[in-house]
């Protein structure tokens, strides 16, 4: 039997032709020399059923299998080309390693080395040059000649700052190649430490790129310089344990007490600073507080102390806002500063702080007082109650929600805080209205010797009866931040409706940051009071002993969140050895 369409030889039995792939159909006739056709009355034979011809689709896979096939060896060819590692050095080839320039980019040295036949590994690290650019080989020197089974390691720049290894525990000259390399200045001081000789301290720390100083400073540990009647705070004291810190310095003779102060979570229960500071030596001195990293389990703690009132009542009072005292950025480097107003924050109550840099006049440029030291920022309204500033009281018969910070968040568990500018004061014009110094009157303020001089038909407890008076008031959005400690309870406050809207990213919660209101995500940033018998203190826009403040804006974001800076070590204090 023949194939219809080719005419190929068709094996008996075969369903397909083996040249062309046509199907076969068997008829019932048997061949024979001459065939005849029996026709049988009412039956009619059917013709056999053959396939269309497949030539067309033969030749279009042939045609697709030639492209894919030129395709593939198009592309082996441009990978074979273009790729850095399209040869492999032979493990006894000798190789001289190329002088890179820090104003290559760090790919085309890997790019060059590999051409080379050299194995790479690129790793980020700090460096003079911009980021992205070569900074320097890590395991080799430029113009060594080393084997081709030797991998090298190209450091790619993240600008300049203290790398994680090379500096602590080295002398200064063996660390100083790598610390000129940064391109700024760096400056060594001698600090108390327990390896004399050794580079022992460094801001920025190890790990961390340069603050706006643009400066290095290395703290270099030098032996006790008062041995006989002296005391030493190591530096080596940054991030021991509390216990043991404890032990250790009560073992040296003094008079320890630990505080908790906010810090990052790898830090917790370790020290993070001190006074006496780390690394200095005092002369007869024997009392130390040792600052140890604290979450926003210790907030309470850090913020109240025990005050009593009545004949046998104690209440838990805010006592201090010191937790907020130091330098807080934000990924892009905008910076809070808060400082204390009383600046021996070891000794009595400190409720305000005051705000340095940027951000310290942004609310106050239409202040007729345009003075940030005269602008301090608190947690509650100034109060005439006695538990005024309370959170917690031991009176039985005091309703805990009747105290005036009932709504703030130190009232609650979230282990959040916030302050806000001179305690939510109204505004009469462009001056703070402090109702006990004077009164409003048309929007003027004017004190009470004004008062007697132009208004001598009223006596000095009908003053409230000038015309005019309490006009002109108004509430103005001032600055107000939130602290948020490491383990604050922040998806709990976002859910409550504390903030308006949300952010895309969530902040690094293992980092303290602080959060800034922003008045331009706002409609209406002021509105005017509607005094009633001289009562002026419900301001809208901070929390009052009658609501919670308006929404908190911006929502929290990895980009405006501002980020604790935290210095465990005061170079002011050390004693500057020289520059390198």
């Amino acid at each position: 039997m023949f194939c219809a369409n080719c005419g190929n030889n068709i094996i008996p039995g075969e369903k397909f032709c083996g040249n062309c792939g046509a199907s076969v159909s068997y008829g019932n006739n048997v061949e024979q020399s001459q065939p005849t056709e029996v026709m049988q009355p009412g039956i009619q034979i059917a013709q056999p059923e053959y396939a269309t011809p497949l030539i067309k689709n033969r030749k279009l896979i042939i045609i697709s299998a030639c492209v894919i096939a030129a395709v593939a060896i198009i592309a082996a060819a441009v990978f074979f080309f273009t790729s850095p590692n399209f040869r492999k050095a032979a493990p006894t080839e000798r190789i001289v390693v190329p002088k890179a320039k820090t104003s290559q980019s760090a790919q085309d040295v890997v790019r060059e080395l590999q051409e080379k036949g050299v194995e790479t590994h690129l790793v980020k690290d700090f460096g003079g040059s911009k980021p992205g650019n070569f900074a320097r080989y890590q395991n080799v020197k430029p113009g060594q000649v080393i084997h081709g089974n030797h991998v090298v390691t190209v450091v790619e720049s993240k600008g300049p700052g203290i790398p994680e290894k090379g500096v602590i525990g080295k002398t200064v000259e063996e660390a100083a190649p790598l610390l000129k390399s940064m391109g700024v200045p760096v400056k060594v001081y001698k600090v108390a430490s327990l390896h004399p000789g050794k580079i022992a301290a460094t801001n920025p720390m190890p790990g961390e790129p340069l603050d706006e100083n643009k400066e290095i400073f290395i703290g270099v540990g030098e032996e006790d310089k008062y041995p006989d009647s002296g005391r030493s705070v190591p530096v080596e004291l940054f991030d021991k344990d509390k216990d043991e810190a404890y032990k250790m310095m009560s073992d040296e003779g003094f008079k320890v007490r630990l505080v908790p102060k906010y810090s990052s979570r790898k830090h917790l229960g370790k020290i993070v600073g001190s006074n006496l500071g780390l690394g200095q030596s005092h002369r007869g001195d024997t009392d130390i507080t040792l600052y140890y990293g604290a979450d926003a389990s210790e907030t309470k703690k850090m913020f109240t102390s025990k005050r009593g009132y009545g004949e046998s009542n104690q209440a838990t009072v805010v006592s201090t806002l010191v937790p907020f005292v130091g330098k807080w950025c934000t990924k892009s480097g905008d910076c809070l500063e808060f400082e204390p107003t009383n600046y021996d924050t070891e000794i009595g109550e400190n409720t305000r702080v005051l705000l340095r840099g940027t951000h310290a006049m942004d609310d106050l440029v239409d202040d007729e007082n345009n003075k940030d030291y005269a602008h301090s920022f608190g947690m509650w309204q100034y109060t005439q109650q006695l538990l005024g500033d309370a959170i917690d009281t031991d009176d039985s018969d005091e309703d805990k929600n009747s105290l005036p910070l009932h709504n703030t968040l130190i009232f609650g568990d979230s282990g959040m805080t916030e302050i806000f500018r001179d305690g939510g004061d109204p505004y009469c014009g462009n001056k703070v209205y402090n109702v006990h110094s004077g009164l409003c009157v048309n929007g003027q303020f004017q004190d009470y010797q004004d008062l007697d001089s132009n208004y001598p038909d009223y006596s000095s407890n009908n003053f409230i009866d000038v015309p005019g008076v309490n006009k002109g008031i108004t509430y103005k959005m001032r600055a107000y931040f939130v602290l948020v400690p490491v383990s604050a309870k922040l998806d709990e406050l976002e859910a409550s409706g504390f903030f308006k809207g949300k952010g895309k990213t969530k902040p690094d919660m293992d980092r303290p940051f602080i959060l800034r209101r922003d008045p331009k995500y706002y409609s209406k940033s002021e509105i005017t009071v509607a005094s009633k018998d001289g009562d002026m203190r419900d301001n809208p826009f901070v929390p009052t002993s009658k609501h919670k403040a308006i929404p908190f804006a911006p929502a929290p974001d990895d980009s405006n969140v501002y980020y604790l800076v935290e210095k465990p070590f005061d170079f002011t204090g050390f004693i500057k050895d020289r520059e390198l």
